[in-house]
């Protein structure tokens, strides 16, 4: 055998190996074989950076291929007020498809705006294991003082994990703080001076039938002066030290390596828990979407209480109302529905009890959001809604007739199709309690 030939076969050898171990780190990856761990870590790890790298000089994959925009031909935009003697008197805060909110009144007229960019609010160190296209990033939940300072937190789609801190502006979009925690989705006050949050970090070690890497959910508390975490907890510990062990022990690793998809935290006020046994203030309902899942946290103790699976699917946003019920966003309960698979539900989520409903009723009256969405029980008994993946907020009565309707204006052209963004969440709060807009 010639020189070339020998090295050609020893080269073409190599490859062979080579190639049989990617297939054998694959299968181990999927299917937990030895040395799944730290196999499946770096394959996911490496996998990931070569799909943003791929993705970015393709661009196969960027704002207006993901869920920050919809295909949309219609020509609504801006408010439309159907009855306004129906409506709630007030302001509305709203976040749509961008690091930005806008205040506006009835008629979508903005009254005030804040808008940061991410590179303007933190360093490209405080996210490095993570990379990011700032287009990508958008406010999921913000909340407005009295004095216009904002707090707002950052999902990013399309990539795991998804949070990325949280920032606190003054009325002037001038940062304050910043929390470089992988804080998303959603956050509560306590009126005490802390933040109650929700964060991601990737598991490496295995916890009982989930397999790394995997994204482990915690609570944190969060100094609302300064941005600094205080302490926190893990939700997994919490469910799996609990009386509800038997439900942990049935997840399992997702494709996604995301087994729960946290999506809301609430601190349970004291009349809210007068009606439930068990529970008292300061205690957290926590909204697990994959599961379709709430539960109540003790956060001293670190335990699960109650955990509850109901008629809702993928649910968001559940609000805690006085009189011990549930006003949540049901986003795929009605699979099959011709007129929207979403709805919003006022329940008792330990009878199943449901006492009120909004959901779409014919080929003009749809209603759907199969992700996101959001919503606010108003003083006057109407309902603020959210419904993001269609672009619109809507302010419905008690008999569902709708007072007020919003359209995003932001439109977009991408491969020939025309596009509307779409919303995260909405709050109708009264110009009265904002005395910074006189100044």
């Amino acid at each position: 055998m010639s020189s070339f030939l020998h090295k050609a076969y020893i080269a073409t050898l190599l490859c062979c190996l080579l190639f049989l171990a990617f297939i054998y780190g694959v299968v181990s990856a999927i299917f937990h074989l030895a040395p799944a761990p730290d196999i499946r870590i770096h394959a996911v790890n490496a996998y990931g950076h070569l799909a943003y790298f791929y993705e970015s000089l393709t661009d196969t994959k960027n704002q207006f291929t993901s869920t920050l925009w919809f295909e949309d031909a219609s020509a609504l935009s801006g408010a439309i007020i159907h009855n306004a003697d129906a409506m709630q008197p007030g302001l509305t805060l709203a976040s749509k498809n961008a690091t930005a909110a806008v205040l506006m009144d009835a008629r979508g007229n903005i009254v005030h705006q804040w808008q940061c960019d991410f590179a303007s609010a933190f360093d490209e160190s405080d996210f490095a294991a993570f990379p990011q296209q700032p287009d990508m990033l958008h406010w999921h939940r913000t909340h407005l003082y009295p004095n216009g300072d904002l707090l707002a937190n950052h999902d990013y789609v399309n990539h795991y994990p998804y949070g990325y801190g949280l920032v606190k502006l003054d009325k002037n979009s001038q940062v304050i703080w910043k929390y470089t925690g992988t804080a998303h989705h959603d956050f509560d006050l306590d009126g005490e001076g802390n933040i109650y949050a929700l964060v991601q970090e990737i598991g490496t070690a295995p916890i009982g039938n989930i397999q790394p890497p995997y994204i482990e959910d915690f609570a944190v508390v969060i100094d609302e002066a300064t941005g600094q975490e205080k302490r926190r907890f893990s939700i997994f510990r919490a469910l799996k030290n609990s009386p509800y062990r038997s439900v942990f022990d049935r997840w399992q690793t997702t494709r996604h390596s995301e087994v729960t998809h946290t999506n809301a935290i609430r601190l349970i006020p004291p009349g809210w828990a007068a009606h439930i046994p068990r529970v008292k203030a300061g205690d957290l309902l926590i909204s697990l979407r994959n599961p379709n899942a709430l539960i109540i946290v003790n956060p001293i103790e670190q335990q699960v209480i109650w955990y509850g699976e109901g008629i809702w699917k993928q649910q968001h946003d559940p609000d805690l109302l006085p009189n011990g019920r549930v006003l949540l966003f049901d986003n795929q309960g009605l699979r099959g529905s011709p007129f929207g698979q979403s709805r919003v539900l006022e329940i008792d989520p330990f009878t199943h009890e449901m006492y009120w409903e909004y959901k779409g009723t014919s080929p003009d009256h749809l209603f759907d959001s199969w992700i996101r969405g959001a919503q606010q029980r108003l003083p006057n008994g109407n309902t603020l809604i959210t419904e993001s993946q269609r672009g619109r907020l809507l302010e419905v009565t008690p008999a569902g007739e709708i007072a007020w309707e919003y359209y995003n204006p932001d439109r977009a052209q991408y491969q020939g199709k025309p596009l509307r963004g779409m919303m995260t969440q909405a709050q109708r709060i009264p110009q009265d309690a904002l005395p910074f807009l006189e100044n």
